[in-house]
């Protein structure tokens, strides 16, 4: 069998068991026939400083001759305290207000509801398993007025049953505007803009499962 006849064969070979490959490609939604929650939502506390929106340039230059220059420069983006963050953090304890139990009860909530999803959705001995972090939470103020928004930043992954990693997606959406001092020394408005943001961002959640 001549080299050339060899590496066609081969090739065929590769491109066949691809193709077969490609159209045996399994997505999520078909793999899992059924799903629950992990009971535990992990929430990370917020850091103290975060990096600045604002960098500052700082450059040196000179002359060795009269054709030939030097340039020393370096960008400085330095820590700035993380204010707002900590404000909401500290507001949410002071309140006795769980952030992890209503993202357990809307994510809940919602897949129960769920057309495609309900008969999915159960409380154990499924062979996935759905896992959320809230990285991050944040205020986000108005340039123009005293009202600000919660932004809850959601991250979901779904683990087989040998903890393999077969999905993940983040997502982030605004609450409605609340006066920012209401919202902080208020625990039903400040309940009520937690409720907000984690409402859309497991709706989006939703969404974009099914579409995978």
């Amino acid at each position: 069998m001549s080299y050339l006849f060899k590496t066609l064969l081969i090739s065929l070979s590769l491109l066949f068991f691809t193709a077969c490959s490609s159209k045996n490609e399994v997505k999520i939604n078909e793999q899992m026939k059924s799903f629950s929650l992990y009971k535990n939502v992990v929430v990370l506390s917020a850091p103290k400083t975060v990096p600045s929106p604002f960098s500052l340039n700082l450059g040196l230059g000179g002359s060795l001759s009269r054709h030939v220059g030097v340039n020393v420069g370096t960008v400085l983006r330095p820590d700035i305290s993380n204010d707002e963050a900590l404000n909401l953090e500290k507001s949410i304890a002071v309140n006795n207000i769980s952030l992890e139990n209503i993202v357990k009860e809307e994510f809940s909530k919602q897949m129960k509801n769920d057309s495609y999803y309900k008969n999915k959705y159960v409380a154990f001995g499924a062979d996935y398993t759905v896992h959320l972090f809230i990285p991050k939470l944040v205020i986000d103020s108005s340039l123009f007025s005293s009202n600000a928004t919660i932004k809850i930043f959601i991250d979901l992954e779904i683990l087989n049953k040998n903890s393999d990693v077969i999905y993940s997606n983040s997502v982030v959406n605004d609450s409605f505007s609340y006066n920012e001092s209401t919202l902080l020394n208020n625990k039903t408005i400040l309940q009520k803009a937690l409720f907000d943001s984690v409402e859309k961002s497991i709706a989006q959640l939703i969404i974009d499962m099914k579409r995978s």
